[in-house]
This record gives C-alpha cells, sequence and structure tokens, in this order.
C-alpha cells in the first residue's frame, strides 16, 4: 500500500510538475517567436527608415548603359549608404537595385561589411531574378526572408512621388546581439524551471493542502506572459515557499520585462539618430525636438500629470517628428508656401511617424502624440479633425509647444518672434487651435521664467 506521500507525489506533485514544464516550454516557445515578430518589425521599421533618405527620382530614366552623370549620383548613393551601415552596426549590406528586364536586376549602389559574405554582389552589374528570393514581392511592398543562418534580408520599394515603385532597396540585417540576450533569458527560464519543479516536489509531500491557489496563480501568470503582458506579477504573501515562489516568478517577468527594454531601447536609439539626420538636414530646425520636449515637460508637470505621463511624453516628443523623414526635402525647405499637393503630402508626417514608431512604444498615449499632434482644439487640424477632449491631452501639451518653437525660431521663410510676440499668438489662438487650460499653464511658466530672470 502507497504512502500517503507518495500518492500525493504521484496523484499532484507530478501533475504539477507537468504544467511547470510545459508551461516554461511553451512559454520559451512564445517568447521565441515574439522575438522574432520584435525583430522583424525592427528590421522592417530601420528598412522604411532608410528609404526615406533615398532620393530616387532620376531613377526612373536609369537605362540599361548608364550615363556619366548618373555614375556621379550613384556615388553619392554610395557614400550615403556607407554612411547608414557605419550608424547602424547590425546592417551587414544594403543595395539599391533596379529592374533591368523581366529576368534580372541591375545594382545602383550598395555598402557592406567586412563580416557580409555576398562579396559577389556589385555596383553596376546585373543579376538574375533567382538570386534574390522574394524580390519581387518586395518590389511592390515590403518583405522580410529569414535565411537559414540568422540572418534577415529584406526589400523595400523606392517609389516615386506618384507612389509608383521604381527601385528597391535589399538589405540584410544580423539581430546578433538579439540572439545573445534570448540565450540568456532561456538559461534563465530554465534554472527557474528547474527551481518550481524541486519546490513543488517539497509543497506536495508536506502542505498538499494549499498548492491548488499558489499553482494555479503560477499558471495564470505564464498564460499571462505567453499572451504578452510582461506587467503581470504574483501577489507575494508572506516568507514561506509560496512567497519564495510568487518572488521567483516576478523575478522572471522582471528579467523578460527588462529584455523587452532593452530592444525597445536599440529601436529608439536608431530612430532617434534618424531624426538627428532630418534636423540636420535644416539649419533652421536643429534642437527643434530637444526644444519641445523640455516645453512640454515643464507643462506637463505645471498641470499635475504623472511621472510616468510625463517620461513618456518627453521621450515620444523627441521623436514627434520622424515622420518628415518621408516627405521630400525639396517640399519641406521651400520658401514659398506649399501647394495643395504638396500641403496634402505634408499632412502625412503624424501618420507615418506613428507607422515609425509602433515597433518602438507599446502604449498607446505614444503613437497617439505623434498621430494627433497636428489636430486643432475647434476640430479643424489633421489628420482625423479630432476636437476638444477627443485629442490625447499629451498630443495637445505637444502641440502647444510645437507651435510656440516654431514661432520663436528662425526659419528661411521668417524671422522669429520675440517669447512675448508668441505667447499673445498663442492666446489669441487659445480656445480654437489650442487648449485653453494647456496655454494658461505655459503661459504661467513663461511668466515665471521672466520673473525669476529679471528679479
Amino acid at each position: 500500500m502507497k504512502s500517503f506521500r507518495a500518492r500525493v507525489f504521484i496523484k499532484f506533485t507530478l501533475p504539477v510538475i507537468s504544467i511547470i514544464v510545459a508551461g516554461n516550454v511553451l512559454l520559451t516557445w512564445q517568447i521565441s517567436k515574439y522575438q522574432k515578430k520584435l525583430e522583424e518589425k525592427e528590421f522592417l521599421g530601420i528598412a522604411n527608415t532608410i528609404s526615406t533618405l533615398i532620393e530616387i527620382d532620376h531613377f526612373d530614366q536609369l537605362s540599361s548603359n548608364t550615363a556619366s552623370s548618373e555614375e556621379r549620383n550613384f556615388a553619392g548613393l554610395e557614400r550615403k549608404l556607407r554612411k547608414i551601415m557605419d550608424d547602424i552596426q547590425s546592417l551587414r549590406s544594403v543595395f539599391i537595385l533596379v529592374k533591368k528586364d523581366e529576368r534580372s536586376f541591375y545594382v545602383i549602389a550598395g555598402a557592406s561589411s567586412k563580416y557580409e559574405s555576398e562579396q559577389a554582389l556589385l555596383a553596376g552589374k546585373s543579376y538574375p531574378i533567382e538570386n534574390f528570393p522574394g524580390s519581387l514581392m518586395g518590389f511592390a511592398v515590403p518583405f522580410v526572408l529569414r535565411d537559414s543562418s540568422r540572418f534577415l534580408t529584406g526589400y523595400v520599394p523606392l517609389r516615386d512621388a506618384g507612389g509608383m515603385p521604381v527601385a528597391m532597396l535589399r538589405l540584410r540585417f544580423d539581430p546578433f546581439n538579439n540572439l545573445k540576450f534570448n540565450r540568456m533569458v532561456y538559461f534563465e527560464i530554465l534554472g527557474i524551471t528547474i527551481f518550481l519543479i524541486l519546490l513543488s516536489t517539497l509543497f506536495g509531500f508536506f502542505i498538499s493542502h494549499q498548492i491548488a491557489v499558489p499553482v494555479n496563480n503560477l499558471v495564470e501568470g505564464i498564460d499571462s506572459i505567453r499572451s504578452g503582458n510582461l506587467d503581470f506579477r504574483l501577489k507575494v504573501e508572506g516568507d514561506d515557499e509560496f512567497g519564495k515562489l510568487a518572488r521567483t516568478f516576478n523575478k522572471m517577468a522582471d528579467s523578460l520585462n527588462a529584455s523587452r527594454k532593452i530592444l525597445r531601447g536599440y529601436l529608439y536609439r536608431t530612430v532617434r539618430s534618424m531624426v538627428s539626420i532630418l534636423e540636420a538636414r535644416d539649419p533652421y530646425t536643429r534642437g527643434h525636438s530637444e526644444r519641445v520636449a523640455s516645453f512640454s515637460e515643464k507643462i506637463a508637470r505645471k498641470m499635475g500629470l504623472s511621472e510616468k505621463k510625463i517620461a513618456l511624453l518627453k521621450e515620444t516628443a523627441l521623436l514627434h517628428d520622424i515622420g518628415k523623414l518621408g516627405i521630400e526635402e525639396n517640399i519641406l525647405n521651400k520658401i514659398e508656401p506649399p501647394t495643395d499637393q504638396e500641403w496634402d503630402i505634408i499632412k502625412k508626417h503624424p501618420s507615418i511617424g506613428a507607422e515609425v514608431l509602433r515597433p518602438i512604444f507599446f502604449e498607446k498615449d505614444a503613437i497617439d502624440i505623434v498621430i494627433q499632434h497636428h489636430e486643432r482644439f475647434d476640430g479643424k487640424g489633421y489628420p482625423y479633425g479630432l476636437s476638444g477632449n477627443e485629442i490625447n491631452i499629451l498630443a495637445q501639451i505637444l502641440s502647444v509647444a510645437d507651435a510656440f518653437d516654431a514661432m520663436t525660431s528662425a526659419r528661411a521663410y521668417k524671422e522669429p518672434m520675440s517669447k512675448s510676440e508668441a505667447a499673445r499668438e498663442l492666446k489669441e489662438k487659445s480656445g480654437t487651435q489650442f487648449n485653453p487650460d494647456i496655454v494658461n499653464a505655459f503661459l504661467q511658466i513663461l511668466e515665471d521664467e521672466m520673473h525669476h530672470v529679471l528679479g
């Protein structure tokens, strides 16, 4: 006759151990899938951002016999692609291709790292389409392939002003840093799995009647993290074995959350460098994002928003104009007022920016800030024509800060306003373009700063 401990071990502990092992195997598998999706989103974000830096107006005039004037242009592209390679260490190669005929591509320009094995791919040469799996799809829409090695290969169409694809960007990306971090997470999950098995065995022999609740909580936690909720934590009650189990699980969740933050930080730095490139294109806008972020932080703090929202607003404000990378430079920097067609193009930059930042920010507020920062309080803004409280309060704050910096900064087509002139302009548009509460808070900030300077 089996003892009670043996029966508990067989009837309870072994199923619990099976749940833990299966849950962690499933968790590991889900993390791997999630990581691959993040890598592909990161890669597409980088690829789409790079594609906005490539001037492609002259590609549609390209023939198989390249003219010397085109060669000079392509030499410039070579330098630009090499600069991009230097800025983004994970890129292994980047090439620009045009369709020579139905069976081959012509390589316009390119750059590759010393680690890239595709040394046979040379600018000025033609290659069969069969050499580029997936390229026909990539000529129409962004497309990513993962080869048998760890590398990602992506194709992004380069479109003319009419939206027609005239060339294609081919990139290879090495997510090596992500793989190293994944191994660390997997080993930690393995250690936690072993630890949980030992705890479950002890609990099964000594306090079997108390195991059901914490085990169910643990399974719920595994399911939550598997579904992407990395903020889920088990409630810690006391310092007994159940408390240790909960703390161990929470440490695992903290580790996974930290891995997501590291990935987000990498993407954020990459896009931030793109914003620096954007502002470097126009000396009049240099430092604009930093000033807008500073003004936004002051307003949010004056209005008593939480530190979490203030931090998110400041972080997003630094990237709020990233969508302008998708707008042609001759439109952004022209002195004359834009035509109706050009104005329609300019109005797309909030939507472009939101799409670029979706792989970075999981918070809805961050995407709202970027896509809504040109909405107006009276509903006459863009892109959606939202009004009043329909507009995210953080986006409304950014709108005031953005407008004030634009008015007080020099532009090619105007002299800057003084702070007092800009303040009067904000006050005049309070209740129409801007939220009156936000304008009042900002005017109080300006007044306090002026008193500080004078006294």
